[in-house]
């Protein structure tokens, strides 16, 4: 069976969805929903989605974890 979840990041935030098993261990890569974007995930068999809205600090941390150049001009 198959079920579809549709996110919706309309509040400004980003919206991250990672894909987890029953026991709780991730089953693939986390996927970032962009603020104003809707997306559709597919939950495949006893498979759990954590969904999850980045707060403003977090988001600007990922942002310089992923840019080190960044920090310096913050």
């Amino acid at each position: 069976m198959t079920t579809e979840v549709i996110v919706k990041a309309n509040h400004g935030w980003p919206v991250e969805v990672t894909p987890l098993s029953v026991g709780g261990a991730a089953v693939g890569p986390a996927q970032m929903v962009e603020p104003g974007e809707t997306r559709s995930f597919h939950v495949h068999g006893s498979q759990d989605l954590l969904v999850h809205e980045v707060q403003p600090v977090k988001a600007a941390e990922d942002t310089l974890k992923a840019e080190p150049i960044l920090q310096f001009f913050a």
